[in-house]
């Protein structure tokens, strides 16, 4: 029988207090963020400090996703407190029971998915998830709405606690449902149903330096840690975690980071003549999503608009999408890519591909799918530190006469290529390469999500470099296709990306001068150069015209 006669005291931590505080009428609460803030022990003590074990009608349950966690942790934490209280815990129901009230407390957990019909024929007053991250989100919904609940005579409330840190499979719903509508917390969100019914929620955030009995020591063996494991479990970050495959993702430049350190920027008018793409990942129970990119001079990708939708007839968004295409202008979009699944023969009279070209209006080529070349290249493009350069300068000092001498007796290749060796490694232009628009919400919820494959798991089946997938994965997809599609119009226009900087170049001297004149001398100098009169110059015209109208 597990027993500890040791009496042991437990003092909360001013988070701990607001945490057992929360009022009863919240039905869901998770105390999270940082490592050491004391939240198993919480959830364990949260029945005794209440005294809901003193009701006849109490039943609780305290789940770990796997029974060895449940072993090495809550049950051991448990002995330390619950005899006290007149708690004798059954072995093999791995619970404890008070024979003075005929109350109880399971200990469970949820291995697999399916593990969580177990429990279908149990009813809790109180369900506490420990590193709720750890389960998926149909495994906490189904418990905690399905099997909480409490009898209306009984006085006991019906209520959810949870304790996590960032990070595992549940980071993307837990942060959606908890931590995304007030990420710093003490604020109830409420959601209405259809029947007027009110289910409210909390989240109290919680960092290692708000325990002051934790070991200090402790505290500096966190700060040692990789960048994102310590901003998780130092500070509690929920934008950054172990794991993620686009660690370099930033809605903004972290305090110590560069300005350049950040993806999403505000929406601006894009120029005309820059060229753009379009890439979709269809579905119908799942989210369909088409991202609409342009592409600068310079060779940024600028994610400007998405469209999402979920279980919508192909005859609605593919002509939704049509439109948007037409209302920026068919004739720049110089590639239109589709899911290869669209490809499929599904039984229908036509392909998912086809019904989209007849009612959208637009050519669709089929998306590069190959998976692991999509994800370097946005993490490629996601990048914004520069690449380490090393370069050897040559043992002998700079001779300006000897240059000169290069240059009268072998040629100006030979004077620079000399001369290039003593100048500094120039500063890696327009990093990073991929921008996103705020408007964009889809995708910037997807992006920091997308971790990687379970590396247990048989190679062959999920590649441990490859993105696991998960629900709502869809703008990620979209995403890959998207660059793939950029940079193959990239490295296949030549000419025409030269002609757009030199349109873009003649655009930003005019205005910077303030002289139309000037502008319509140099671009009619420009296209009668590249004999391409017909294709540029009434946009590029416009645009610039219309910017001078503006200031």
């Amino acid at each position: 029988m597990l027993q500890n006669t040791n009496v042991k005291e437990w003092k909360p931590t001013k988070r701990q207090e607001d945490f057992l505080s929360i009022p009863d009428t919240v039905f869901e609460a998770l105390y999270g963020g940082a490592a050491g803030g004391g939240k198993s022990e919480t959830l364990l003590l949260l029945p005794i400090i209440r005294e809901f074990y003193k009701s006849s009608d109490f039943k609780g349950l305290i789940l770990r996703r796997t029974y060895p966690e449940l072993e090495r942790e809550l049950i051991i934490r448990s002995a330390e407190y619950y005899p006290q209280t007149g708690a004798q815990y059954n072995e093999s129901k791995k619970r404890w029971h008070w024979p003075a009230y005929g109350s109880y407390l399971q200990f469970g957990y949820a291995e697999h998915e399916k593990d969580v019909r177990n429990y279908d024929t149990a009813e809790y007053n109180y369900i506490a998830f420990d590193e709720l991250t750890s389960f998926t989100e149909f495994q906490y919904k189904y418990l905690a709405y399905s099997r909480c609940r409490s009898k209306a005579d009984s006085g006991l409330p019906a209520i959810v606690r949870n304790g996590t840190n960032p990070g595992n499979v549940g980071h993307g719903f837990v942060r959606a449902h908890f931590v995304e509508p007030a990420p710093l917390g003490y604020v109830i969100i409420k959601t209405k149903f259809s029947d007027d019914r009110v289910v409210s929620r909390i989240y109290i955030p919680a960092k290692a330096t708000d325990n002051p009995h934790i070991d200090p020591n402790y505290i500096v063996r966190l700060q040692m840690l990789p960048e994102a494991e310590r901003r998780a479990k130092l500070d509690g970050d929920w934008w950054t975690f172990t794991g993620q495959v686009f660690d370099d993702w930033r809605i903004q430049p972290f305090s110590d980071e560069p300005p350049n350190a950040q993806h999403v920027i505000p929406a601006f008018n894009i120029p005309d003549f820059w060229p753009r793409v379009l890439s979709i990942d269809w579905g119908f129970a799942a989210l369909l999503w088409a991202g609409f990119a342009a592409i600068s001079p310079e060779r940024r990708i600028y994610l400007y608009r998405e469209y999402a939708c979920k279980k919508t007839k192909i005859s609605t968004w593919a002509t939704d999408i049509g439109n948007l295409v037409r209302l920026d202008g068919k004739e720049r979009f110089v590639d239109v890519v589709l899911d290869p699944s669209a490809w499929h023969q599904r039984g229908d009279e036509f392909t998912i591909s086809e019904q989209f070209g007849q009612y959208s209006g637009l050519v669709a080529r089929k998306a590069d799918n190959d998976r692991l070349g999509g994800k370097t290249l946005m993490q490629e493009c996601l990048r914004w530190r520069s690449k380490p350069t090393i370069k050897t300068l040559p043992k002998e000092e700079f001779s300006m006469e000897y240059a000169e001498q290069l240059r009268r007796n072998k040629g100006t290749a030979a004077y620079e290529v000399y001369v290039r060796q003593y100048l500094p490694e120039k500063v890696e232009p327009n990093i990073p390469i991929l921008q996103v628009f705020e408007e964009c919400k889809e995708f910037i919820r997807a992006i920091p999500l997308c971790v990687y494959n379970d590396p247990t798991k048989k190679s062959g089946e999920h590649n441990p470099e490859d993105v696991a997938e998960f629900d709502g994965d869809d703008p990620y997809d979209g995403g890959r296709y998207l660059l793939k599609a950029t940079m193959r119009y990239l490295d296949s226009a030549g000419p025409e990306s030269k002609r757009r900087e030199e349109i873009a170049q003649v655009c930003a001297k005019a205005q910077q001068a303030d002289d139309l004149t000037s502008f319509y001398m140099q671009m009619s100098s420009l296209e009668a150069r590249r004999k391409v009169a017909r294709h540029i110059p009434r946009r590029s015209r416009r645009h610039v015209r219309n910017r001078f109208r503006r200031q």
